[in-house]
């Protein structure tokens, strides 16, 4: 099974998708080939034609600059395609002329490269110190991103070349990846592993040297495939960015993603190289290994949105804000400041989709629905007539959403990329055989099966899919159509006709004769319902069907009611997926629908949820403050287990320390007073394998060493066991 190929998808005229693909289009060219150019030419001593410079992440003195440049190449290109299927070869000529021009002066640049580098093939928009700079770990306090922003240039030469044919492209793709085979020559695999060593946290007392380095694992093996697997220097290369750190905790099934205070979009982009290097060898532990991190994250790093990112379990430097992996679970601290990367949400679906089609697990297909619902949809501002882009879709409360196109944050880049294909992931092809993954209004025009699929219901706007399927000759073969995971009550008909086949792995397959026409109708069931915090016991979040909800109110007021009834008071706004909070002016809506720089609150606090029962409370023990402590506590061996403590007011001081088991770290805590836990407690879910076939569980907290910094243990009051009761 694969992805229908992008020549085979088109937008359907008056969509939303479409809309928001031409407010992409429209910011595309908005921008010139000089100005995108600008950071190479100035890098490489020549003129820049009187450009106009790109602003803050892309501006002359920033350190990143250049990513947004093969950015806009991927989305220019691809848009491309997109344009010629649906017959406007004026502006999909236009782009073209725009990537060409583009591609012709980054040409120039690395042959003014060639006069005074000391390797031929450099093509960069910042000087090659910078790349001395991370050969040699030094760290000035930003994060060191060359790596990244060249990996961003490689993809969109590739598919500059791939989608357009510029065979310019690739040959410039090919001499920087010569140029990093002459660098990476001179360093030994120590200092290679080092380089993109990318744990905060190492268990060890001291900071280590980090940077970004992007998808250059995935980037490589792609160029060793469009190369048709010819370049074993290429391969090799590609091997110097596959970590084993990072291989064998995704292998055997560890997520330390947390313990090591890991950036979530620079691992999940490594997640996808390993994919990337099943489909190149075969080797099935990878794909297990990517197929362990995808259920991570649906397990214990998703937030409501599906999205990921929030804060590190550490102090600074490893805690900066918004884009890190705590522990499994540990959701409540991302609630403290800005969560949600839109990177990390285009990465994923990108993801989804890939695995998918390798593993047929209908989950990734349900996650992508909702992620695509609810972040990728929120990314874009609606109400802008060229293209704005959203950084964070943060759930934490009063949140506001800030729209750009000035910032040039990588997630303006990889907005611009990603709407250029929001047509992606709906259809997928097994032989003759079609799934539909999603309902979102599209057009499938398999052309060399004769076979076209329509679909036109506005979908979750409304809240059924319309599917017209036409074959120019009868034939039998199958379209399997996901049923939802939330809609507990599905209808299919055809042709008028309910078709009674219940759902295997998530799919109803209509296996038949398919001739000129056919509609289906598939009918859904949107109810509300709430989702509680994993670690938090009194917040919910709330869906309407796939939807997730928020208010649209800067304060959202506790409820005396639990969830369940709380729902009762959410009344419909007829003819919209919208609600009103009985009693009150407060409208529960989409994440896509609240206007930029409006407040907004995803989760309801409520009374607790009767999520988990208290088994063993104990007080503190009787060893002075800053000591080692532990206690042994009842925990189920069957069940979910939480451990939950109390701690005392602390002073104006930081307080970071670990809490172990007998044989690992389960947590590592972080506290301040200005950021002080409501009711004094965090509740700490724990990990399956540390509780089961045990009645009892060891619990140690030590304090922190970290970067030569010893922490206190924050004063606890009270430590105490809790056991699911589901």
């Amino acid at each position: 099974m694969k992805p229908v190929s992008y020549y085979d998808l088109k937008y359907l005229p008056g969509s939303t998708l479409k809309e928001k693909f031409e407010r992409n289009l429209n910011w595309m060219l908005s921008l010139t080939p000089d100005q995108l150019l600008y950071n190479y030419r100035i890098n490489a001593g020549l003129d820049t034609k009187g450009a106009k410079p790109l602003t803050v992440w892309e501006s002359p003195d920033w350190f990143f600059r250049g990513h947004f440049t093969g950015h806009y190449l991927s989305g220019a290109s691809r848009s491309y395609v997109e344009l010629n299927n649906m017959e406007d070869t004026k502006e999909a000529n236009e782009l073209k002329d725009r990537v060409d021009q583009i591609i012709a002066g980054l040409e120039e640049c690395q042959q003014k490269f060639d006069t005074f580098e000391e390797f031929p093939g450099y093509l960069a928009a910042e000087p090659s110190k910078r790349f001395d700079d991370v050969e040699k770990l030094r760290f000035n306090g930003n994060h060191y991103v060359p790596y990244y922003a060249v990996q961003k240039l490689m993809d969109g030469l590739m598919d500059a070349y791939e989608f357009t044919g510029n065979q310019t492209a690739l040959e410039l793709t090919m001499n920087m990846t010569h140029y990093f085979e002459k660098r990476m020559a001179r360093l030994s695999p120590e200092r290679i592993n080092a380089m993109i060593d990318t744990r905060w946290y190492q268990g060890k007392g001291q900071y280590v040297y980090h940077q970004e380095f992007g998808a250059m694992h995935r980037t490589l093996l792609r160029l060793y495939e469009l190369t048709d697997k010819k370049q074993q220097d290429i391969f090799d290369l590609a091997e110097k960015f596959d970590r084993k750190w990072f291989r064998d905790m995704l292998i055997n099934n560890d997520d330390e993603l947390g313990y090591y205070s890991c950036h979530s979009n620079t691992e999940l982009v490594c997640a996808e190289g390993m994919l990337e290097y099943y489909h190149v060898t075969g080797d099935e532990k990878y794909k297990q290994g990517v197929v362990n991190f995808m259920d991570w994250m649906h397990d214990g790093h998703e937030l409501p949105t599906k999205g990921i990112s929030g804060r590190s379990a550490y102090p600074a430097p490893a805690d900066y804000g918004s884009e890190l992996f705590d522990y499994p679970e540990m959701f409540y601290k991302h609630l403290s400041k800005l969560n949600g990367e839109s990177c990390c949400s285009h990465d994923l679906n990108f993801l989804s989709s890939e695995l998918f089609a390798d593993t047929k697990d209908v989950t990734l297909m349900d996650d992508y629905e909702v992620r695509f619902i609810n972040a990728i949809m929120a990314q874009q501002n609606n109400d802008s007539a060229i293209a704005e882009y959203l950084y964070n879709l943060s759930v934490a409360p009063n949140s506001i959403k800030e729209y750009s196109h000035t910032g040039f944050w990588c997630c303006t880049g990889s907005g611009t990329e990603r709407h250029s294909t929001l047509v992606d992931g709906i259809y997928y092809t097994d032989n003759d055989d079609v799934y539909v993954t999603q309902y979102f209004d599209s057009i499938l025009d398999l052309k060399n099966q004769g076979l076209t699929i329509t679909q036109d219901a506005h979908y979750p706007e409304q809240h059924f899919a319309h599917l017209t399927v036409k074959s120019e000759t009868s034939k039998v073969f199958t379209v399997y159509l996901r049923v939802p995971k939330w809609s507990a009550h599905t209808t299919i008909t055809v042709d008028g006709k309910a078709i009674s086949d219940q759902p295997k792995n998530g799919f109803v397959a209509l296996t038949q004769k398919w001739g000129k026409q056919t509609e289906i109708t598939v009918n859904f069931d949107f109810q509300l319902r709430y989702q509680t915090l994993a670690d938090r016991f009194n917040r919910v979040a709330i869906y309407y069907g796939p939807i997730l909800l928020a208010a649209e109110t800067k304060d959202l007021p506790a409820s005396e009611k639990p969830a369940k009834e709380y729902l009762k008071d959410l009344q419909k706004v007829e003819g919209k997926n919208e609600f009103r909070l009985a009693g009150t002016d407060i409208i529960f809506k989409s994440l896509p629908a609240i206007p930029g720089n409006t407040p907004y609150n995803v989760y309801v606090k409520v009374p607790d949820e009767k999520v988990a029962t208290v088994v063993d409370t104990q007080n503190d023990s009787d060893k002075p403050v800053n000591e080692e402590r532990e206690w042994t506590l009842a925990v189920d061996p069957e069940k979910k287990n939480y451990l939950k403590i109390t701690y005392d007011r602390l002073d104006g001081d930081i307080y970071s320390f670990q809490i172990e088991d007998d044989n690992k770290v389960l947590f590592t805590q972080t506290m301040k007073s200005e950021e002080w836990p409501e009711d004094s407690y965090y509740i700490y879910p724990l990990p399956l394998d540390a509780t089961k076939g045990k009645n009892k569980l060891n619990i140690k907290i030590k304090p922190l060493d970290y970067e030569g910094l010893n922490f206190d243990i924050a004063n606890i009051d009270k430590i105490e066991t809790m056991v699911a009761n589901k």
